[in-house]
Parts: C-alpha cells; structure tokens; sequence
C-alpha cells in the first residue's frame, strides 16, 4: 500500500470507520462493521475498483490504528487511534499524523525509492513544507519546483497529476497544508499552500506546558521531533533537503508561531541578553525576528 495511490483509503474514509469503532460498546466482527458503513446499494461490487470500506480497513490496519482479532474479526482500535473520541476529527488528525510520521513506517526514505506505507506521502510533506506558505503550489508549478528536489534515490516527488490530486486529500487533515485564501483560477482548484499552523498547535497542546515559559531554541528541537517533516526535521533531511538551522525556524514554521501570536495561544519574546535565540520569518520586517522565549497559552487541540 502506497497512500498516494488510488489503491488506499483517504482520510475522510478511514474517519468513516474510526468513528464507528470509537462509537460502539463493543467491537463490531468485520462484516457487521461493513454492512453499516457499506450497504450493498453503495458497494460497488460491479466495478473493478476495490470497496472503500475494504481500503479504509487496509490503510487503517497498515498504519496500526485499527487490529482485527478472533474467527470474527472482530475490529479494535489500536495504536494513537485507542483512546479517540469518536466525534472529534481534529484529535483523529493529530493521530493519523503521528502514525504516519512514525520513525519505524518512514525508514530508508531517501536511500531507496520505495514508496510502501506512507513514505511517499512522507516525503511529499517533507517537499511542500520547503516552501512559502504565502505562495499557493498548484500541479504545474509542482512538476517543475520537484525537479531534483529530492536524492536521486529516493525519486520523483509526484510521478503523476493522480498523486497530486489524492495528496490534496491528504495533506489538510493532517494540519501540515491547507487551501488558499482564494481558489480563483479555472481548471487550477487543486492548490495547496505548506501552512502547518493545525499540527504545530496541536503538537505544542500535547505537551502539556501551558503557561511555561520555554527557550525557543529547545522548542524548534520538540516541534521537530514530533514533526519531522519540517525543514530540519529527521524526515526533511533524510530526503535531502535543506535544512534551515538549529536557530531559524524556517519559512512554514515561522508562518505557524506568527499566527499562534496573532490568534492569540502563543507568546513570542525576546530578552536582549539571551544566548539561544530562535530566527523567525517575518515577512513584515527587513530581518528575521528574534525570538528567544516561547509561552504556550491555551491548552487545547486547535
């Protein structure tokens, strides 16, 4: 299974399947569980396209958030999916992210071109986070910016306009990309700009240290620990790409903690007698911004 391919669920589907699992008492055997979120009116079993109940079920059993138990298979949450509310989308987010990102799923990411779990989405989310989030990237743009982007090992970002498009699906739910402002131009909807404001907010809620006042450097180090697809990240630079520094935060990170300021669930500071202080992009000012302290204000999943 290869995320970007036709042949795995989307995020919407696997949603379908999660939430009725977090919903019910008991776990459901499979077929019990099929006929609720596919009754044969919506299977399509006259078509060669495999069911989407079927790869909502694969995508999900790859990726560790569901195990099917017994002679009755019987469906279970597992891994980051066991303890999810069955109506909060946002925390199912957080944990499809984390068992995507996961270490263990992404190895060999720029020493080989396989693609088999999410390692191509991996490295799609590693290649669109490079760039500026005020920017819209669109497939035309994407063919030419993916050029040598990555190690000639690890391939082509995007092989085809199929996989940019599915990528569309995927990258949103994962608070690491989003729409922009203005999808204006005909027969060019399929824009996506690298805002990663949802993941960093929700990364930085999980840590638990609202009202703590943390060195900014350290905290570059967290994010991308826990998000390492951002420039500088494990991810990030196991494809090649450049990193931006142990002290600056990037383009697409800095987009995020400006935002966190201006909504108000950060606080960015600055002591003039700092010895770790963290670049941020500002694009309103002549310089980066420094920034040598970070207050977490509201401890919540954004």
């Amino acid at each position: 299974m290869t995320l970007l391919n036709v042949g795995a669920a989307l995020p919407s589907q696997a949603w379908a399947v999660v939430r009725l699992l977090a919903c019910l008492e008991k776990a459901p055997p499979l077929e019990e569980a099929r006929a609720l979120l596919s009754p044969p009116s919506i299977r399509g079993e006259k078509t060669q396209d495999k069911p989407a109940f079927d790869k909502a079920i694969s995508t999900l059993e790859e990726l560790d958030l569901i195990r099917i138990e017994g002679k009755d298979q019987q469906l279970f949450l597992a891994g980051q999916a066991v303890d999810l509310d069955g109506q909060d989308v946002s925390a199912f987010g957080s944990a499809l992210r984390r068992a995507i990102l996961d270490p263990a799923k992404n190895t060999s990411l720029g020493d080989s071109p396989d693609q088999t779990g999410p390692r191509d989405l991996t490295r799609a989310l590693a290649w669109l986070l490079t760039f500026d989030p005020t920017d819209p990237m669109d497939w035309l743009r994407a063919q030419n910016e993916q050029r040598e982007a990555l190690r000639p090992e690890a391939g082509p970002v995007f092989s085809n306009h199929t996989r940019w498009l599915r990528f569309n699906y995927w990258a949103p739910p994962l608070g690491l990309a989003g729409a922009p402002l203005f999808q204006i131009e005909e027969g060019n909807a399929n824009r996506l700009v690298p805002d990663c404001t949802v993941a960093v907010r929700q990364t930085l809620a999980e840590l638990q240290q609202t009202d703590v006042r943390i060195n900014a450097v350290e905290l570059l180090r967290t994010i991308r620990e826990q998000l390492p697809v951002l420039p500088g990240g494990a991810h990030s630079r196991a494809v090649g790409l450049r990193s931006p520094g142990d002290t600056a935060a990037g383009a697409a990170l800095s987009y995020a903690l400006l935002r966190g300021e201006d909504e108000k669930w950060l606080r960015l500071e600055h002591d003039d007698d700092a010895q770790h202080v963290l670049q941020v992009h500002d694009p309103d000012r002549s310089s980066a911004r420094p920034v040598s302290a970070i207050t977490i204000l509201e401890a919540v999943n954004g």
